[in-house]
Parts: structure tokens; C-alpha cells; sequence
């Protein structure tokens, strides 16, 4: 009969200790020391564990990296979704354990019976394992139903206990495993309540290893606490392949599919959705744009992961009596917008400190590209100077001496606002020397001069003049 071990486990981080502890020795938080009673791990229990991870022999197996190489499958399995295989680097590759997390009611489930049904559509022998532990069959068919998803090869099943769900899967059929969500699943071996940190651990763990033995991708779906965080330790996020956040505000239908994490490919990488009645529909980076005939707006491109993807950076300056403006923004650090309005207080002399500043980024998506910062500070100035810039693309960075300095590929971001209606383009005056190749960087820079008004500027006061410029042609 095994025994029964006692550990204590930090509720924030997962740190675990066979003592009691006030305040937890490494995320610091106090009384967060949870108590659980853990089943010791028997002579049997450890072959039958070794037998899962492929493992026959009691010591471990060493392979040189030659007959590894003879394994390794380059194939990936297409979800058949465009925009999801775009952040994916071309699909889902074998084996790969992939978190999913988002806010409630933010499509996250919608997505993941999406992505089945896309997978499966022209199988005939290969099934996808849909396991949904917070809702009934009923209700996970009424979803299927909305979106008009009728496919047999998808199997729901609403089975909570990972034990019974792995061996329940045929491992020849099985083309992909779906869990919604990793919180209501429990493992046999853990006696502790149901969504704590050590039973998410060991559902993860099960998962990750039965995924790894037969090659079996799974997508697993998280909650997030109300910091914006995935729900239980980090150590979920450490152990599993891919982490993708599933991001958007609830008064629009604009959804941001965000990688966090990516073992098989470029991390950062986002797509755009949008929620419609039927489900969500991939949409083209120009959609977060919104052209405005106000002062106020400039267009920029943010480098997200490998590619550029075209924004809209919306400013709003409004004249206070107190003492000091405030700074407030959406998509954008505050702190960035507070240096960057000081920056132009101090070398364009001009009275930012008694006006309040709000920022926002069209299409509720948070950019921390430092290449929109001179963006940022057009649409300050062409909201203070109430003047219209028109369809103006900006890009560079601004440095505290009041600088515009170049940023990473230049030659790319032009090239990818080609796809607006764009008609002047302001750069660093230093852009072809951006750290690529000067001659490839200058003919793109030369055939983008060909096509728009491109503006070389080398500082703030140079940008002021420009706006200054602007507003005189319009009297």
C-alpha cells in the first residue's frame, strides 16, 4: 500500500517544501503555503512511468545525433487555418504540446473546436480527441452546431480524470488531443483539490509525455488570473512547447492571437481574427487600421515576432488648469509616453506638462516595438498643433537628446506599408545604415522614394517643423 507524504506548495509559483513556510523563498508572497498529501512513488509505479516516456531499459538510453537525425520528421500538420499556420511557421509539428490561454468568454474554446474541424476536414481514418471537463457533450455540441461544424471524425468526450482520457485515445487514429480546460482534469496520483497548482502540474506532465512517446500534438486550454497571467505555476509554461495568448477587448469583435512561446519557431508572432456569428474569421493586418480625417493619427508598423504588421497610433493632447497634465494610454507602456513627451517639452520648449495626454492603439493591440516611437510623437504634435498629416507613415526612435534614431528593418516596415494608401513616409535620416546590407536597403528605400513623399528627418525640432510646415499649408 503506498504511503502518503506530505508537501507544502506555494499557491503563486509552485515552489514545494516538506516544511510549512510563511512567506514563499522565491516569488516572496506570504501565506501562501498550501498543504497536500502526495502518494510515494513505488518500484512499480516508477517502471510503469519509464515505460510511458519510451524508456524499456531501467537506466537511461543515449542516441548520437546521426540516428536522431533519422528520426526526425520535418511534416507538420497544417491546421488548414491560414492565419494560425502563419504563426505556427507552417503548422503543428508532431508531438508538440501546445497552452492556449485567455479571458473568459474571449473565443478560446471557439478556436479550439475551429482548429478541429479544420484539421479533420478531409481525413477519412484520423480523428481529433476533444475533451471538455467544464461543459457537457450537450453543450459542446450545441457550440459545433453554431458554427456549423457536423464531422464525425471529432470525439467529445467530458471525462475529467487524465488517466481514463490517455487511455481512452487510439494512438493510430488520434491526429490531435484537445483539452478545455487543464484546470478541471485531475490525476489518480494527486490527492489535492481539483484546479491547484500541483494537479495542473501533473496533468501537464501526463499529457506531455504521452504526446512526446506517440507523436501526438495536444492543445491545451488555460485560464488566466485576473493579473493577465496563465492560471497555476510557471512551470506549465516552462514544460510545454508553445505558449499562445488569446487577446481582445469585449466591446469589440477584434481578436489578437499572440505567441509567446515557441519552440519550433519565432516567438511574438500575431494574427488578427474577428468574432462573427459563424465563428472566427481571419483578417488581414490592414484591418487594425482606421483612416481618420482628424488630427491625431499616424500610421506606423510594429515589428511583431519576424514580420512587420501595420498600425494606427491615435494621440489626444486637451488643455488642463491643474498643475500637472496626466499621461494615459492603451496599447502603448505609459512610461514610453511619458519620456516621450518630455523629450518634447524639453527640446521643442513647448508646454506638454500643462496638457494631458492619451494614447491609443487602433484595434486594442499592445505594441512594445521601440520603432513607433517616433509615431508616438507625431501624433502628440499633430494633436497639439491641430493639424491633419494625412496618411503619413512614421518610423524611428527617439532618443533623449531629442534624436530620431533608425530601427531594426527599416527596408521591410516600408515595403509592408505599401499595402496602405499611404502618401508621405518619414524615416531617420540614417535609416540605410540600419545594420542589413547598405546596398539592399538603400534600393528599397529608393524605390519606396519613387512611389511616396519620402521625408529624412534627424530630430524632434526637424519633426516640429514638418507639422508646423502642414498646418501652414492648410491656412
Amino acid at each position: 500500500m503506498a504511503k502518503q507524504k506530505t508537501v507544502y506548495v506555494c499557491d503563486k509559483c509552485g515552489y514545494e517544501s516538506p516544511k510549512w513556510f510563511g512567506r514563499c523563498p522565491v516569488c516572496g508572497e506570504w501565506n501562501t503555503a498550501k498543504e497536500f498529501q502526495l502518494k510515494n512513488v513505488d518500484t512499480e509505479s516508477k517502471s510503469i512511468r519509464s515505460n510511458e516516456t519510451g524508456m524499456d531499459e531501467p537506466h537511461p538510453r543515449f542516441v548520437d545525433v546521426n540516428k536522431a537525425y533519422e528520426t526526425l520528421e520535418e511534416s507538420r500538420v497544417r491546421t488548414n487555418l491560414p492565419a494560425l499556420d502563419d504563426i505556427l511557421s507552417g503548422g503543428i509539428v508532431k508531438g508538440q504540446v501546445m497552452l492556449l490561454g485567455g479571458e473568459p468568454g474571449v473565443g478560446k474554446s471557439t478556436l479550439a473546436l475551429q482548429v478541429c474541424a479544420s484539421i479533420v476536414k478531409h481525413e477519412k481514418e484520423k480523428v481529433v480527441y476533444y475533451i471538455s471537463g467544464e461543459e457537457s457533450i450537450a453543450q459542446v455540441a450545441l457550440r459545433a452546431k453554431r458554427l456549423g461544424i457536423a464531422n464525425s471524425n471529432i470525439l467529445l468526450s467530458s471525462e475529467t480524470q487524465i488517466e481514463e482520457v490517455l487511455n481512452g485515445i487510439d494512438i493510430e487514429k488520434a491526429k490531435m488531443i484537445v483539452i478545455d480546460s487543464i484546470q478541471t482534469l485531475s490525476s489518480v496520483d494527486i490527492d489535492s483539490p481539483v484546479g491547484g497548482v500541483v494537479q495542473i502540474r501533473a496533468v501537464v506532465e501526463k499529457v506531455r509525455i504521452f504526446s512526446k512517446k506517440y507523436g501526438i500534438p495536444s492543445l491545451l486550454i488555460a485560464h488566466v488570473t485576473k493579473e493577465g497571467a496563465i492560471a497555476g505555476p510557471k512551470l506549465v509554461e516552462h514544460v510545454v512547447d508553445t505558449v499562445v495568448y488569446f487577446e481582445g477587448e469585449r466591446t469589440t469583435d477584434y481578436r489578437i492571437l499572440r505567441v509567446q512561446k515557441n519552440r519550433y519557431g519565432p516567438s511574438g508572432e500575431i494574427s488578427v481574427f474577428q468574432m462573427t456569428e459563424n465563428g472566427l474569421d481571419s483578417l488581414s493586418d490592414d484591418a487594425l487600421v482606421n483612416h481618420s480625417q482628424t488630427p491625431g493619427n499616424v500610421l506606423t508598423s510594429a515589428y511583431e515576432g519576424s514580420r512587420p504588421i501595420n498600425v494606427q497610433i491615435q494621440a489626444l493632447v486637451s488643455r488642463v488648469k491643474v498643475a500637472s497634465g496626466r499621461r494615459i494610454s492603451h496599447g502603448v507602456d505609459v512610461r514610453k509616453v511619458i519620456i516621450i513627451s518630455a523629450v518634447l517639452s524639453r527640446h521643442l520648449n513647448i508646454p506638454l506638462d500643462f496638457h494631458d495626454i492619451y494614447i491609443n492603439v487602433s484595434g486594442g493591440i499592445n505594441i512594445t516595438d521601440s520603432g513607433c516611437e517616433l509615431a508616438i510623437a507625431g501624433s502628440i504634435l499633430s494633436s497639439f498643433l491641430d493639424v491633419y498629416v494625412g496618411d503619413t507613415f512614421m518610423v524611428g526612435e527617439i532618443g533623449l537628446d531629442g534624436s530620431v534614431r533608425p530601427t531594426v528593418n527599416i527596408a521591410r516596415r516600408i515595403e509592408n506599408a505599401k499595402k496602405l494608401p499611404i502618401s508621405t513616409i518619414l524615416i531617420p535620416s540614417h535609416a540605410e545604415y540600419n545594420g542589413t546590407s547598405k546596398s539592399k536597403s538603400s534600393n528599397k528605400v529608393e524605390r519606396a522614394e519613387k512611389m511616396e513623399k519620402l521625408e529624412r528627418i534627424d530630430n524632434v525640432r526637424r519633426l516640429f517643423n514638418y507639422m508646423l510646415d502642414l498646418k501652414k499649408g492648410v491656412e
